[in-house]
């Protein structure tokens, strides 16, 4: 038994899609599991850990768990948002035996975390991507070959996704004739000067999912400018609506962990990205980190070697 231990209040755009491409993928497998917000009752039980939220109920587990792995989207690096070693501690806990990253390039990062002379494995496993539900927004909103001029900016307004850098960009765009929108799932920070932004011109704001997946099916382009690991979700969303998506990379194995697109744009040159628009660069995806087939082989796997 696969104990899927799940946060029903996380309101994050892509926990749905998660949760619903591993059920598919441990259905077809015919796997016995179950999804629940609580720990199970018997210490034997695999638990898979789908959020940073629940980790504390395993300081508070008792008895606690014999066998954890734990999902993550995003790496513990120098450039998140609360760097805080303290955080670190789940993923030195005895029973974890093992940590999911999306990409290849987060396990040198990852080991970071799990501490000197670690026995936890750390794994390459992509992401369980659910196609059914952006194939119905792709009917719904029915995108077409002719894109208009129009560049989306992804991500939240705060520190992290570097809204200035968005600006700043959209600024060049809009002389080059483009509209731009700075997307948001939630209201942008209050010191942010939105009003200013918007008077020049350049769309900023909160987007129900629904408005922002359909100016994705009319755009040209969606510009990534920070590292997030949702973000390589959401440009990869972007790109099944037709949008061109443009991701920055650095060098010598450093953030952003974005290898799965090329090409991509120098991190510390973003008007490389300008340019790919420009040049109508064809970006290529290695879509078998979003097979959610293939995620699910790989966690039985992890469960088969480690978990005994």
């Amino acid at each position: 038994m696969i104990h899927i231990l799940v946060d029903p209040t996380d309101k994050t755009a892509w926990y749905p899609n998660y949760l619903s491409g591993l059920r598919k993928g441990l259905q077809e497998a015919k796997i016995d599991f179950r999804f629940s917000p609580d720990l199970p009752e018997n210490p034997d039980d695999v638990v898979l850990i789908t959020r940073y939220t629940l980790f504390d109920l395993i300081r508070q587990a008792k008895p606690t768990p014999k066998h954890l792995i734990i999902m993550e989207h995003d790496v513990w690096n120098p450039f998140t948002n609360v760097v805080d070693p303290e955080t670190l501690w789940i993923f030195q806990h005895p029973s974890c035996k093992a940590i999911l990253y999306t990409n290849p390039s987060m396990l040198e990062w990852g080991e970071r975390s799990t501490g000197p002379n670690s026995s936890v494995k750390v794994i390459a496993a992509g992401f369980p991507y659910d196609h059914e539900k952006i194939n119905a927004i792709i009917d719904e909103t029915k995108p077409t070959k002719d894109r208009e001029k129009l560049v989306v900016f992804p991500g939240r307004l705060n520190e992290f996704y570097q809204p200035y850098l968005s600006v700043r960009m959209a600024m060049e765009l809009k002389d080059k004739g483009y509209r731009t929108v700075i997307t948001s799932p939630v209201e942008p920070q209050i010191h942010y000067p939105v009003s200013l932004w918007r008077d020049m011109g350049i769309e900023v704001g909160k987007l129900p999912q629904q408005e922002y997946y359909r100016l994705l099916s009319k755009a040209k382009a969606a510009i990534s400018v920070t590292i997030g690991g949702s973000l390589t979700l959401a440009l990869y969303e972007a790109y099944l609506l037709g949008a061109k998506p443009i991701i920055p990379m650095d060098v010598n194995g450093r953030p952003p962990f974005t290898e799965i697109y090329e090409p991509r744009y120098d991190i510390l040159n973003p008007r490389e990205a300008l340019r790919m628009i420009d040049d109508d660069t064809e970006i290529h995806i290695d879509k078998k980190w979003f097979d959610y087939r293939r995620y699910v082989e790989i966690l039985l796997d992890t469960i088969d070697s480690y978990c005994k």
